[in-house]
């Protein structure tokens, strides 16, 4: 049973057998590897290995940007397809080398700042109240897609901004959503119950009305508390392209949703840390695990021996947001 929502932190009190339905899936793969034309070249059989392998991008509205800096290493473990992956992490290289100044400040070559016309430090309002957002890319007009990160614990909106910290991962995101002519927010809300969920909604509505085009959320440790509030209000669920989970918690009434069939699917990215302190990683192992054997459109990566923070710095957001982008419009 997956923990309640108000209890994120609690222990699933039983692990999921995926055993048999890994051993579905492959028979499902060797059935269509067999049903596939038999002029189909060897290229075409090999790039479709590789991306089964987890080694290629998903095609999709965001273009290179800085692809071999940032994308995952060859993994360690692949599953269901690609759909699971254990990938490489070494504080050595991911912490220290990669930064001029460690968790503090990255080296020059990870980052390209944007031009300040396309940054803004501007407002939104959610019952009556103006709080704080920082955007990128096309903020006005009609946008093709909008990506909202919403902090963890003690964090603000800066935190999804900052060029130089996380490894230079939020610049890449900046960059990446802005080439694909999307826009990115990293709001400020209330806090982490219904009034931030509210603050979200109202932001979320915002964009609607100015065209910014299907909202994928990204939640950050504490905040994947109100992407799931919001994930469960009927009217957002219908702008969600996809949520984008970074060392957070599962939710039940996503899972009952999920398995109902009776609401709009929102595909679901997880990453998470091997040796994450705050939120278990067999709790996430669990939830993918039971959405993955009902055929939901949800993909995980681990990252061996990361914790609590690793995946905002080590999330290939590209391939993260070309999927789910992906998978929502197909």
């Amino acid at each position: 049973m997956v923990p309640d929502r108000a209890n994120p932190t609690r222990v699933f009190p039983n692990r999921l057998r995926r055993a048999s339905a890994f051993a579905a899936l492959s028979l499902a793969l060797a059935g269509i590897l067999a049903a596939l034309p038999a002029c189909q070249t060897s290229d075409t059989l090999s790039s479709a290995a590789e991306q089964a392998a987890g080694r290629r991008t998903p095609a999709g509205p965001l273009p290179e940007f800085k692809d071999a800096l940032f994308a995952y290493r060859k993994p360690l473990e692949v599953s269901d397809g690609g759909a699971h992956l254990v990938v490489p992490y070494d504080e050595m290289k991911d912490i220290n080398q990669r930064d001029e100044m460690p968790v503090r400040k990255v080296h020059s070559r990870y980052i390209q700042r944007l031009p300040a016309s396309s940054e803004r430090d501007f407002t939104y309002v959610s019952n009556g109240r103006e709080l704080a957002v920082l955007g990128a890319g096309k903020l006005d007009g009609t946008a093709r897609f909008t990506v909202i990160y919403l902090h963890g614990r003690d964090g603000n909106r800066t935190w999804g901004f900052d060029d130089e910290r996380f490894g230079g991962n939020f610049n890449r995101l900046k960059n990446l959503v802005a080439a694909a002519g999307g826009a990115y927010l990293s709001p400020d809300f209330s806090d982490f119950e219904a009034e931030g969920a509210a603050d979200i909604a109202s932001l979320i509505r915002a964009r609607t009305a100015q065209g910014g085009g299907p909202v994928v959320l990204a939640c950050g440790s504490l905040g994947t508390k109100i992407c799931w509030a919001l994930a469960d209000d009927g009217d957002i669920r219908k702008q969600l392209a996809g949520l984008v989970v970074l060392g957070g918690f599962p939710d039940s009434g996503f899972l009952r949703a999920a398995y109902s069939g009776a609401v709009k699917t929102i595909p679901v990215y997880i990453a998470h840390g091997s040796r994450d302190p705050v939120y278990e990683l067999e709790d996430m192992e669990d939830f993918y695990g039971a959405l993955n054997v009902k055929s939901y459109p949800v993909r995980m990566t681990v990252f061996d021996t990361g914790n609590h923070g690793t995946p905002v710095r080590m999330v290939d957001w590209r391939n993260a947001l070309n999927w789910l982008l992906s998978a929502a419009s197909g």
